[in-house]
């Protein structure tokens, strides 16, 4: 139908998981199969002026994200590099990728961004939107992330930190690493 109408955005749900090892194998290439689906119908698309975009949110907190976390509070085995999860640290709500995703349908010039992966959190930014606590989460690749995540005691100092965020060249030379045995 997109095509018979010459327009369309089709958005594959991806995450962070596609380039580093997260949760499990499976898992990995499974959001690396849907990075790799939007690039491709993006390439097949393109003539009929439909974009499609692979959509990363952050860390959503889901019912069974949220269950993930207080099983970690509730076992105390909460290993101090992955307490982020355990606090609930940046945290999203599917109503910021929902309202991500409607901003970019309406967005006059959508095929700019056709066989490219978007960040919920970065779009957000452009477009103003907050989450539906009013928030509105840095990018899992901004210093105003990685900083306090890493280092707990700056959670609630995080809005002091630069928003500036890791190039994606840095993501990519640790991704396209060899694997380590």
């Amino acid at each position: 139908m997109m095509t018979k109408r010459n327009s369309g955005l089709i958005c594959t749900i991806s995450s962070w998981g596609s380039m580093f090892y997260l949760f499990k194998t499976v898992y990995g290439v499974g959001k690396a199969a849907c990075d790799r689906l939007a690039a491709d119908m993006a390439v097949e698309l393109k003539p009929h002026n439909v974009a499609s975009v692979s959509i990363w949110p952050g860390i959503v907190g889901t019912e069974l994200f949220s269950s993930f976390a207080s099983e970690m509070n509730q076992t105390n085995t909460t290993e101090k590099n992955y307490s982020f999860i355990s606090d609930r640290y940046n945290w999203e709500t599917p109503l910021l990728t929902g309202r991500v995703i409607a901003a970019l349908a309406g967005e006059p010039n959508v095929m700019r961004r056709t066989g490219r992966v978007q960040i919920v959190a970065e779009l957000a930014k452009q477009y103003g939107i907050v989450d539906e606590n009013g928030d509105r989460p840095p990018s899992l690749r901004s210093l105003r992330f990685v900083l306090p995540a890493v280092l707990p005691i700056l959670r609630k100092y995080s809005w002091l930190i630069p928003d500036i965020k890791v190039p994606w060249s840095l993501l990519l030379l640790n991704a396209l690493s060899s694997p380590r045995i």
